[in-house]
């Protein structure tokens, strides 16, 4: 394998690892959503009922209907801090801008005259990629087999399914 064709192949691998680590992040932010906004809503929705029926003697179905909602916000609340998927969605994003600077490292590197300086900046991204591999979130194997299914080595890199640069 010649220079050139490594150097293409990490710019198509690091482009991937981006992707997915991109699309893992909005993934995530969706769940943290999906899990807040209602735990938000029931809790509002409980002080008020709470409130409204202070001053009056309450129905027992009403009294039933508040304490199941009461229950249910705290356990989307509780699965929200448990879960974190807006910690991890943060990370993935930082994992995918990691990745993404990587490759536009890379892709700098593709315009320089073969060299010794050209050996010396391999090394250093080589090093740069085994510590974001090491820092990184695990991407979800269903993502991953998506970025592998729509981004091929070959095609441009800059596509459909780039969305992010």
């Amino acid at each position: 394998m010649t220079v050139s064709e490594l150097i293409e192949q990490w710019r198509f691998r690091s482009h991937r690892v981006q992707l997915g680590h991109y699309e893992c992040a909005r993934r995530f932010e969706r769940f943290h959503l999906w899990l807040g906004l209602p735990a938000i809503a029931l809790s509002t929705i409980v002080g008020t009922a709470v409130f409204s029926s202070l001053g009056k003697s309450a129905d027992v179905k009403l009294q039933i209907m508040v304490g199941l909602l009461s229950v249910l916000a705290a356990v989307l609340t509780g699965l929200q801090t448990f879960l974190r998927y807006g910690e991890l969605g943060e990370k993935h994003r930082l994992a995918g801008a990691r990745f993404a600077n990587l490759k536009h490292r890379i892709e700098l590197l593709m315009t320089q005259p073969d060299g010794p300086e050209v050996a010396s900046q391999l090394a250093k991204i080589e090093e740069a990629w085994a510590q974001f591999r090491e820092e990184s979130p695990s991407l979800s194997s269903t993502v991953w087999k998506r970025i592998e299914q729509e981004v091929k080595f070959g095609q441009p890199l800059y596509g459909k399914a780039d969305q992010t640069t």
